[in-house]
């Protein structure tokens, strides 16, 4: 059971409340969709909310943030001298290549993985690709290493491919006894590569207390609850800037830097890991405060710009202890809610309600769908003889469980839901049925908008944030 973080009013650390007040009033007139957010200063929460239905205990999909835990990892290997920044990474796979690889890639060292400058033009890509191992080593390399920056997944990849080689484990196995148990991270799981090496850039899924604690353990120089777990001078040079990653003049927190799986910041000595849709540890060594958050938004200046703006400014030692303003900053935390679709509730009377309906062929294998309106409406999917049927509430998230892989958005069958926990929402307005279905383990919410008309039905679908998220239209007609 890992050991609950220390807690303090604001005041007490010295943050004023009413800066978390504002940063939370401009977040919700600026439409960003936080779903957990924790402040610390001095190793103490100050604020931590949630927006329904997310929840404290939910692990959230990291995207890139689990870069700086591979990065960690390779802290670790250092320090026991499993690996050095020198090695060449040929020196980890003899024999893999049939032919000699190109001239710059039999120059490549891990630094240059843990840097981001590996002297791709391009990023190497893996998809459809079995062996990506083979994939990176492969590709043609037209710079010198260390002579350019290129953000590159693929990179870190190898590095975890490099770590499993070296010691026999996983990337998360090889954490665990060193970084996860001491900091009392519980309960993770890591994607996998064909070839079961862990993906290292993504895939790493925690909860976003485990961020603020890893953040804690970076603000500390590798130490936690007094015990040192690793050289300070590591967390020093990891979280260094090593190269330039663009104009640092341009008010952009992508071109302030990079350390090693690390991005530096605008405001002076602040640094911080981040992934894809709003994933953040924000390390404020000056201000000896952490800042977790977990999102599902496309605008991720936009919300680093709200913590410059306002959470920075808030982190003050003469901050004053109002009990009014606190109560409001409590009640405020706890009420936090994801938007939702607003309208009437539907009743059974509704067009289309308790009416099957046949879906013309689609790429993801759906053929029917049925809404059942009501106090609680419910939708059902159906895929061939496999069917999801969800319940939709109004003016409320109702979370369901559904049958499916948490690593995967398709099954046997061909279709199943994203991910294995989804909240839906709903509303009737203007003449259609708005529902919203959040993956609660994720960042991904997809709105969904059905029309009736005669015997047809049109439904509209769109994901909030995605590497791909164009609209998708469903026709049907009913039996």
């Amino acid at each position: 059971m890992s050991e609950s973080l220390l807690h303090a009013l604001p005041c007490q650390a010295g943050v004023d409340p009413n800066g978390i007040l504002h940063f939370l009033d401009d977040v919700e007139s600026q439409e960003l969709a936080l779903h957990g957010l924790m402040v610390l200063r001095h190793n103490k929460v100050v604020a931590e909310g949630w927006w329904a239905p997310y929840q404290s205990a939910y692990n959230h999909m990291l995207f890139s943030l689990s870069k700086s835990f591979t990065s960690t990892a390779v802290g670790f290997a250092v320090q026991e001298g499993l690996v050095s920044l020198d090695d060449p990474i040929l020196k980890f796979f003899p024999g893999k290549l049939p032919a000699a690889p190109c001239e710059n890639m039999q120059k490549m060292k891990v630094r240059h993985l843990i840097g981001m400058c590996t002297g791709h033009i391009v990023e190497p890509s893996f998809h459809d690709q079995e062996d990506w191992v083979y994939t990176f080593l492969a590709s043609y390399v037209p710079l010198e290493p260390g002579s350019k920056f290129l953000y590159n997944t693929a990179a870190t990849y190898m590095l975890s491919a490099i770590l499993q080689t070296v010691t026999g484990q996983k990337v998360s196995e090889y954490l665990r006894p060193r970084l996860l148990e001491p900091l009392g991270i519980e309960n993770v799981w890591w994607e996998t590569c064909p070839k079961g090496y862990e993906t290292g850039g993504f895939g790493f899924n925690i909860k976003t207390e485990d961020i603020a604690r890893f953040g804690t353990f970076l603000l500390n120089r590798g130490a936690y609850n007094g015990r040192q777990l690793i050289d300070a001078a590591w967390i020093d040079e990891a979280t260094a800037r090593h190269i330039s990653n663009g104009d640092p003049s341009v008010a952009s927190d992508w071109t302030q830097g990079y350390a090693y799986q690390f991005w530096r910041c605008q405001p002076e000595g602040v640094y911080r890991a981040d992934g894809a849709f709003g994933q953040y540890c924000i390390v404020m060594p000056k201000q000896d405060a952490v800042i977790a958050i977990n999102s599902g938004l496309n605008n991720l200046q936009g919300v680093l710009d709200l913590v410059w703006k306002h959470l920075v400014p808030a982190m003050r030692d003469d901050a004053v202890c109002d009990k009014a303003v606190n109560d409001r900053l409590k009640a405020r935390l706890a009420a936090l809610r994801l938007a939702m679709p607003q309208g009437t509730q539907p009743t059974p009377n509704h067009a289309g309600s308790g009416v099957h309906y046949h879906l013309v062929d689609n790429r993801f294998g759906l053929t029917g769908i049925r809404f059942d309106f009501g106090a609680q409406t419910t939708f059902t999917l159906e895929a061939g003889e496999k069917s999801f049927a969800l319940p939709v509430g109004h003016d409320r998230w109702v979370e369901t469980h559904v049958q499916g892989s948490p690593s995967s958005d398709r099954d046997a069958s061909g279709f199943s839901l994203p991910f294995s926990d989804v909240a839906c929402a709903g509303a009737w307005k203007d003449g259609c049925y708005r529902f919203c279905m959040a993956y609660t383990r994720t960042p991904f919410v997809d709105t969904l908008e059905a029309r009736f008309s005669g015997n047809a039905l049109v439904l509209r679908f769109q994901r909030n944030v995605g590497f791909d998220a164009e609209p998708i239209v469903f026709c049907g007609l009913c039996e």
